[in-house]
């Protein structure tokens, strides 16, 4: 994922932030775990980032100032802002995947980090992911990971 030094970005669907930030989630300690292990290959030399989009944070319902959220400080993850730009953009890898929005948002995220860094998506809708990631520019370097 991280590894040989390149910088790398895990970017977190809907179940992915919920199990991250809820820690009664049936994958809390799963996403822990591999957060973690890309965060310790860091150390080895390559930055890595962990972001959602800010339409995701919606949809889970994860607000920042929530109590039980503190496992998404303390692994800083950052939100993806959604602006006319990126909206539109949004719009074309919905259409071109017959995917849903918040969908699409998670691959423009990934697409938008992918020129720079390798790219990871955790998510439990594999298949829908996949396929739309098939629709970003450097697709190469992003990966569709299940949690």
């Amino acid at each position: 994922m991280a590894g040989g030094g390149w910088p790398a970005t895990l970017v977190l669907d809907n179940e992915a932030l919920q199990a991250l930030a809820d820690r009664h989630h049936a994958k809390h300690r799963v996403m822990l775990e591999k957060v973690a292990a890309v965060k310790y290959e860091s150390r080895r030399g390559a930055s890595v980032r962990v972001v959602t989009p800010t339409a995701v944070r919606v949809e889970a319902l994860v607000a920042r100032q929530a109590a039980p959220t503190a496992t998404l400080g303390r692994f800083n993850v950052q939100d993806v802002a959604l602006d006319g730009t990126r909206a539109d953009r949004c719009v074309a890898l919905a259409a071109a995947a017959t995917a849903t929005a918040v969908a699409a948002t998670v691959a423009e995220a990934a697409e938008s980090q992918a020129c720079t860094r390798r790219v990871s998506v955790y998510t439990s809708d594999v298949a829908d992911l996949t396929r739309l990631v098939g629709q970003v520019e450097n697709a190469a370097r992003v990966r569709v990971r299940p949690i």
